[in-house]
């Protein structure tokens, strides 16, 4: 591409599973990390090849994505188009099941890879970074997971943390409901405690099928819900083992398809 070599790691399902038209998952790292890091941490690649996904996770420049409006250009997305149709031509991916993921700037990269390309992505999953977008071409189906006590990117409403440096977010919970109105869902959620320190929201009678989730955890930092791996609380914050996050995407990935 442009004479840049790209890179990318691969999973992928048993033949037996590889006989039918496959999903695939867009694994995104997050800034300052890398393929490898992101699929010992999720545990996304290893778990969605057994499901029966393909899941790809790609690798940024410098441990980076360019963050651009939906329908912007940029190499990162030139990378994502050429890897769809890379894997494509050597598997039998099903088209209307290629779903986004990541966490952080990652899991921004993947709601401007899902709003830029929504003739190709059916869902993204968003972990510690929920920023709705706009302009988004269809309901885009959204999966989110952010924890209150997140240092880098604040849950709360007025917050400021480490990624966008004295700038006050509008929180998750406002964000998600963007989202919802995004996808014509009602305005009202419903809330569900799961255990002691998960909170479940979700808009109903969203347009076209589509879905409006988030899991809000209780005094959770800026990690994967989940996760086996633990890393440095002082700079993340604590990670929660009451949710799974890649068992709940997965399931929310098998349920959405392109729409239209």
């Amino acid at each position: 591409m442009d004479g840049t070599t790209r890179s990318y790691r691969l999973a992928v399902p048993s033949r037996r599973q590889l006989s039918s038209p496959t999903p695939l998952i867009l694994l995104f790292h997050g800034s300052g990390s890398n393929a490898v890091q992101t699929s010992l941490y999720t545990q996304m690649p290893r778990r969605g090849a057994r499901a029966g996904f393909l899941v790809a996770t790609p690798d940024g420049i410098g441990g980076r994505w360019d963050l651009t409006a939906p329908d912007g250009h940029s190499a990162d997305l030139d990378f994502v188009t050429s890897l769809i149709a890379t894997l494509s031509d050597r598997y039998c991916v099903d088209r209307s099941r290629v779903d986004a993921a990541g966490i952080s700037l990652g899991s921004e990269f993947s709601a401007i890879v899902g709003c830029t390309s929504a003739d190709r992505i059916a869902a993204i999953g968003l972990v510690a970074a929920d920023f709705p977008l706009r302009p988004c071409r269809s309901p885009l189906p959204v999966i989110a997971f952010h924890g209150t006590a997140d240092p880098i990117v604040p849950y709360q409403h007025g917050g400021l943390g480490l990624f966008l440096p004295g700038v006050p977010v509008a929180g998750t919970e406002a964000d998600l409901a963007s989202w919802a109105q995004l996808n014509r869902c009602r305005s009202v959620p419903r809330i569900r405690s799961i255990g002691t320190t998960v909170v479940r929201r979700t808009w109903p009678q969203c347009r076209a099928g589509s879905a409006v989730v988030l899991y809000t955890v209780l005094g959770g930092g800026h990690t994967w819900p989940g996760s086996p791996v633990t890393l440095s609380a002082g700079t993340f914050g604590p990670t929660s083992r009451q949710i799974d996050a890649t068992e709940l995407m997965l399931r929310f990935f098998a349920q959405h398809r392109l729409f239209g």
